[in-house]
């Protein structure tokens, strides 16, 4: 029984490398003519609602057709693996005589006690296979029913992350037309209503707010599609750290007017970096957008730049609610939302700020407590001379 398990346990780690489902079908297939020195060897499977050969190492095996209520098909119902000789196969498949073997097994393939397929196995040998090669074959049938469930889950998610990344796609596309329309009526009516205090004026500033949010998500789905189809571009240059956070800043004013923004030390001349400042901009645009929205309005949000010996460190601080300890560890991924986070958004921001520090080789990390607050840091290297 050791030996079994040893020859079955030696094709095993063949299958915890990333596969296709054809290149798993093959290495199925390959490893158990392998196991017990046969010649041939297929895998057949449901697949929406026919009973047929997905793979086969020899072009006759796919002309030989699985019948309804042949052999293989009742391994498939059964969940018992069988062996046939020569002579039955020839009497049900003529093709077979192509084919030099002289004994077929044919071994259930399941899923959690669900039929999802059977291996079969021919051999050269006149004699059936010995007991300790059918063995061989049930126990590794257990490991490939394993394989094969893996790749299926891996390629439906590949498709489901392909239809949903073209549907944000397209959706953030058609969407964006149909706003720059509405937001330029709506500049409109505000000018026409700015200097005037009544209800049709506060709907109106509403409806701008309203704009400016939906601007904002589809420019988050449009910003993911392009990480995701290769065209989020960077423009890396030497530029200031200074600049990049004073531009952060006069855009944090404009967009949270009631806010206070502290800059805790004022940032020295020279901090020079190699980077896409635009990007960079976003980073800090997003963080500061999620302190003033986790934190009570009358509390200054703090800003500071400072450096070691290697790196330029940027910290924003805020006094909110804090982050729960298990959620830490959550918050840069995409469309994570806090479970107690009622505020606007898909939860793209932090996943778009730390892709672009990472990009620009740094580091970015959280330190939280509840009701006291959460530090964002970012660490970004020195421009070596």
């Amino acid at each position: 029984m050791d030996n079994i398990l040893e020859k079955v346990y030696k094709a095993g780690p063949k299958f915890l490398e990333p596969l296709t489902l054809d290149e798993t079908y093959r290495v199925i297939v390959n490893e158990a003519i392998k196991l017990v020195k046969a010649k041939y060897g297929s895998i057949m499977l449901m697949q929406n609602g026919s009973f047929k050969r997905a793979y086969a190492s020899s072009p006759i095996l796919y002309r030989i057709k699985p019948r309804k209520r042949g052999y293989a098909y009742k391994v498939f119902s059964t969940h018992r693996p069988t062996i046939l000789t020569r002579a039955q196969n020839v009497k049900i498949h003529p093709e077979y005589k192509e084919l030099k073997a002289s004994a077929d097994i044919m071994i259930p393939l399941s899923y959690k006690n669900k039929s999802i397929g059977v291996l079969t196995v021919q051999s050269e040998k006149e004699e059936h296979f010995t007991d300790k090669e059918f063995s061989i074959l049930k126990l590794f049938g257990h490991f490939a029913s394993l394989a094969i469930r893996k790749a299926q889950l891996q390629e439906e998610t590949k498709k489901a992350v392909e239809v949903r990344d073209l549907f944000i796609a397209l959706a953030a596309h058609e969407l964006r037309t149909p706003l720059t329309t509405l937001n330029g009526y709506i500049q409109l009516l505000e000018n026409r209503f700015s200097k005037k205090v009544s209800s049709e004026a506060s709907w109106v500033r509403e409806l701008s707010r309203e704009s400016i949010r939906l601007t904002h998500l589809i420019q988050e789905l449009l910003e993911i599609n392009r990480m995701h189809s290769g065209t989020f571009h960077y423009i890396f240059k030497e530029t200031s750290l200074t600049e990049i956070i004073r531009r952060a800043m006069i855009n944090f004013s404009f967009s949270f007017p009631e806010r206070k923004l502290i800059l805790k030390k004022k940032p020295r001349q020279g901090y020079t970096i190699v980077g896409d400042s635009e990007k960079l901009i976003q980073v800090l645009n997003n963080i500061l957008g999620n302190a003033a929205k986790f934190s009570p309005q009358q509390i200054p949000i703090a800003l500071n730049l400072s450096s070691d010996s290697s790196s330029y460190i940027i910290k924003i601080k805020d006094r909110g609610h804090g982050i729960p300890k298990g959620e830490q560890i959550k918050i840069f991924k995409l469309f994570h939302k806090g479970s107690n986070n009622t505020q606007d958004g898909l939860g793209v921001g932090l996943f778009l700020a730390k892709t672009i520090i990472v990009q620009h080789h740094g580091s970015i990390t959280v330190k939280s407590a509840l009701t006291k607050g959460t530090t964002i840091e970012i660490r970004l290297p020195k421009l070596k001379t």
